[in-house]
């Protein structure tokens, strides 16, 4: 698969931290995210684990996980991802203990040649023009019996959100994919297909969450009268409830590889 089919965030970098990590929805992604990881990987809490994050983009995510001693490989395509998240790690003066690679995923080889205990792999899928096969070639960077952290952007969910709010032309005309002109992905996955994968793969699924199974359907006026304490514990009370996990925006999945 050639570079240029994927997303580069050079452009988008900082609408994505202010639209992001800055808004309620970080702040959701965050917080599921390291409930799931814990649960699955109870050693994320208490560090000593090597951690390659693919498509690493500020480095948010990682963050947390520097904090607790981990050693960490962070890559991304993107350049300027890239240096917002080696100034994030110095401002927290984390730095020492991570590995910077500037890479397109599809080239980890000709910069790693050793495996990981966890792989990180979020919101990266659903912007690759071949993300089965980039998937697939990923696992090999995991150790036998390590895990493969999976977030990617559910087209069902898109698909939902769109009919809720009466944009049908956008679903029956299948103009559901973004352009790569905004932060919306290029091409959304179907969660019943990436699951096929995972299973193909001999990938044993641990737990599956939602991320933002309702928060997008909420009008703007109404979110900021809403708790924001409240409005996250929901959120990750229903991101494992059928069928409310598979609708939400995202759906995150950790997964051990067979030892």
């Amino acid at each position: 698969m050639t570079q240029k089919h994927d997303k580069n965030f050079d452009d988008l970098s900082s609408r994505f931290q202010k639209n992001i990590y800055s808004t309620a929805k970080g702040k959701i992604r965050l917080n599921i995210l390291w409930r799931d990881l814990i649960e699955v990987i109870p050693e994320i809490e208490t560090g000593g684990l090597s951690i390659l994050d693919a498509g690493a983009g500020q480095g948010n995510f990682a963050l947390q996980l520097a904090q607790k001693s981990h050693k960490l490989t962070l890559c991304d395509l993107s350049t300027k991802m890239l240096q917002d998240a080696q100034t994030l790690f110095v401002e927290h003066e984390l730095d020492t203990n991570v590995r910077f690679i500037h890479t397109a995923v599809q080239e980890l080889s000709d910069h790693i040649d050793e495996q990981y205990d966890v792989v990180l792999f979020h919101a990266v899928l659903e912007w690759l023009a071949e993300p089965e096969e980039t998937l697939k070639e990923l696992l090999k960077f995991i150790k036998p019996g390590g895990y493969l952290s999976l977030m990617f952007y559910s087209r069902t969910g898109l698909i939902f959100q769109n009919l809720t709010r009466g944009n049908f032309d956008y679903v029956l005309n299948d103009s559901l994919s973004g352009k790569g002109k905004t932060l919306t992905p290029t091409n959304p996955q179907v969660p019943e297909e990436v699951y096929r994968w995972l299973n193909t793969w001999k990938l044993e699924t641990k737990v599956k969450s939602g991320v933002r199974v309702f928060y997008d359907g909420i009008s703007r006026e109404r979110r900021k009268q809403i708790n924001e304490d409240e409005l996250i514990e929901l959120e990750k009370q229903y991101s494992r409830i059928e069928p409310y996990n598979d609708l939400a925006r995202y759906v995150h999945v950790v997964c051990r590889k067979p030892g």
